[in-house]
């Protein structure tokens, strides 16, 4: 037979939702941190990825003038 669990002080259970409180904030902050890291991270890549999409874009207008004065010669 299993015996019923004890129930904890009041003095003891205010202790125990204190730290498991803490704990549970650490980990909230901890989310929100790697949340604002990969926020920026992702911030970077986007800028990253314009940067190369000009860089694409100013090589085909390039491109096609070039072979459009070959065309014309």
């Amino acid at each position: 037979m299993v015996e019923p669990e004890k129930p904890m002080k009041k003095k003891d259970q205010i202790s125990f939702d204190e730290e498991d409180a803490k704990r549970l904030q650490a980990e909230f902050n901890e989310e929100a941190r790697l949340v604002r890291e990969k926020d920026g991270a992702n911030v970077a890549l986007t800028e990253e990825w314009d940067d190369i999409q000009a860089k694409i874009d100013v090589d085909y207008e390039l491109a096609q003038r070039l072979q459009a004065e070959e065309q014309e010669e």
